[in-house]
């Protein structure tokens, strides 16, 4: 089974589903950008606070962590499952490509939210490394939303219900 075989219903319901949850994600990443603009200053500003008279910033306690990390972890771990489950049938990506779309977000989920209180209590070096993992995890989402809309939305079935070789594209 593939998402191009699909009952056009199931194919309709997946879709909205897919374009509600970028648009929900990319919220949140535009939301990332107001805090941070995307730079390891603007991460360490959020978690360390500041002393700026106009725009005080304290810094994060370890409830305030604890809290925000344990919304996140489980928050993106059913997106990605979700997503996951999706985009394993797919018939465009297939092979190594496929498992590491689907399985590296859940390393930088820990790394990036875990990171936080490492950020706050260690080191701010480490917002590099949360600068990669959260890179590699909307790089990872977005490459599988794409995938699955456009097999959803432009692949056909063919008679036999079956993916024609010639548009079977394996990386």
């Amino acid at each position: 089974m593939t998402l191009r075989n699909l009952d056009n219903n199931l194919k309709n319901i997946l879709t909205y589903y897919l374009i509600t949850l970028a648009i929900g994600f990319s919220l949140g990443v535009f939301y990332v950008y107001l805090n941070s603009e995307f730079s390891t200053s603007g991460m360490i500003e959020q978690y360390l606070g500041n002393d700026d008279e106009w725009d005080p910033k304290l810094p994060k306690t370890l409830a305030d962590l604890v809290s925000h990390t344990h919304e996140h972890i489980t928050m993106f771990s059913i997106i990605f499952l979700s997503l996951g489950i999706i985009f394993s049938y797919n018939s465009i990506i297939n092979g190594f490509w496929k498992k590491m779309l689907m399985l590296e977000p859940f390393i930088s989920i820990v790394l990036t939210f875990g990171g936080f209180f490492i950020i706050r209590y260690i080191s701010t070096n480490f917002s590099y490394v949360i600068m990669i993992s959260s890179s590699l995890m909307y790089l990872c989402f977005y490459v599988m939303i794409f995938v699955c809309l456009y097999e959803l939305i432009y692949f056909k079935k063919n008679k036999l219900g079956e993916l024609n070789y010639e548009q079977n594209i394996q990386y």
